[in-house]
């Protein structure tokens, strides 16, 4: 106890805050090419085993992209609008016999309107080493809270951080802008972004356009945390409560979720002690006995969504159980241990594998602890190979990926990829900024 207490008092270390802040960067961007092929199979099929940085192909088996749509008048989707046809998809279905329907689902049950081999790649407009969308709205925080936080000053103000991420949505991108320092310049906007420039187009004001989970089951995603990442940076020198406390206002900008704060509480005592200097395996095992794993497994998710031809006709109350009930009969302590020799893939999939304990979709509650157990299973003698099987076990890889390079570059102030990212000079400045504010680094 005394020895956790002396911990608590340490001050953060500068090079382990600075090598989280990129490791988020690198766990995102590395799975680019992967993210969002639920079935590892398919994901081979077009990468084979991916070992770096890859640049996405322009189609993906499995996206979803085009029966997505964006209602908003304000112009986010800049030159690829066109991927967005889910209204005009859902009027040509009235016409299309059921095999032609059948064909043009995926394997959620979703109806997308185009087949396997037409479907445009969630990512198609980055290079390899880029970050998507979300990853870069982190980095523009990050941007932000370095200049505002000058000199161990606190003057981040939530409402003019969204004035900035309005700016920076509505931008178009341009051509040479490799450092995406202008606009993010991805194909894919997350329906949290989308329904907040819907809710902005309707002359509602910034500070109230987040959507809500009890809204929208897809705002309890994952990326919520990712961009609340920078501002555990920021405040690493401050206390716990604090710090929680400073993050959930900030993921509630964007993403105002239950679980999303859950998991905030439980990755801020986690990063900050490792930023002292905690042992990897040691931390996990703390922030894990005081969790439980969601109740349901991932195959029993998979098989729901194609039972019900996609999420969206789940009925709302049981949809709100599947995220929110959780196993009543270990911690995710117990479930991480009793796994750490299993199959990867059985550990964490989406139907593929008969018995997937976890979903590789983009729920916080399985999500973040698929990212518990890549951490405890090999973040301490081997991160590169973390950072590869999330990337190999598909589903929702680039949240996972960043909250993962996070906590991997927490314990070991470094981490591989790095000098592979696209903007790796202009991220390393970014980086070196924001941590500079950090009073007592």
């Amino acid at each position: 106890m005394q020895e956790q207490a002396q911990q608590k008092m340490k001050s953060p270390d500068r090079s382990k805050v600075a090598a989280s802040l990129t490791g988020m960067l690198v766990g995102d961007a590395l799975s680019v090419p992967g993210h969002w092929f639920y079935s590892p199979k398919k994901l081979r099929a077009d990468y084979g085993e991916i070992l770096g940085m890859v640049g996405p192909k322009p189609t993906h088996a499995e996206s979803m992209v085009q029966g997505m749509t964006y209602e908003g008048s304000i112009d986010i989707m800049h030159d690829k609008a066109r991927f967005y046809q889910g209204n005009t998809l859902a009027k040509e279905a009235q016409k299309l016999s059921e095999e032609e329907i059948q064909s043009r689902r995926d394997d959620h049950g979703n109806y997308v309107g185009s087949k396997a081999e037409e479907r445009v790649h969630y990512h198609r407009s980055l290079k390899k080493g880029q970050n998507t969308a979300n990853a870069c709205i982190a980095r523009l925080a990050m941007r932000y809270l370095a200049e505002k936080n000058q000199g161990g000053q606190d003057y981040y103000d939530p409402n003019e951080f969204l004035e900035k991420f309005y700016a920076y949505m509505v931008t178009p991108p341009e051509k040479d802008d490799d450092d995406q320092l202008v606009n993010h310049n991805d194909t894919y906007l997350d329906v949290f972004c989308r329904r907040f420039f819907t809710n902005a187009s309707n002359g509602t004001p910034l500070q109230f356009c987040a959507l809500s989970q009890r809204e929208s089951w897809s705002i309890g995603s994952l990326d919520g945390v990712v961009l609340a990442l920078p501002i555990i940076a920021a405040y690493a020198n401050e206390s716990e409560q604090f710090v929680i406390g400073r993050a959930v206002e900030h993921h509630m900008l964007t993403h105002k979720s239950i679980t999303v704060t859950a998991t905030v509480a439980a990755l801020v005592p986690l990063l900050l002690d490792l930023y002292r200097g905690a042992e990897l395996q040691v931390a996990l095992d703390t922030t894990m006995r005081k969790m439980r794993p969601p109740k349901i497994t991932g195959r029993q998710m998979a098989d729901s969504y194609v039972r019900h031809k996609g999420p969206g006709n789940i009925p709302k109350h049981e949809k709100w159980r599947q995220h929110m009930e959780l196993d009543e009969n270990e911690t995710t302590y117990d479930l991480v241990h009793r796994l750490l020799h299993e199959d990867d893939e059985d550990v964490a999939g989406f139907g593929e594998r008969e018995n997937s304990r976890l979903s590789t979709a983009c729920y916080c509650e399985q999500s973040f602890t698929i990212v518990l157990y890549l951490a405890y299973k090999y973040g301490t003698n081997d991160p590169k190979k973390a950072l590869l099987q999330n990337v190999m076990i598909g589903g929702h890889s680039t949240a996972r990926g960043a909250v993962l390079g996070a906590i991997l570059g927490a314990y070991h102030g470094a981490v591989p990829f790095a000098d592979d990212l696209c903007a790796k000079t202009a991220i390393q400045a970014e980086v070196d900024a924001l941590v500079a504010t950090v009073m007592g680094v």
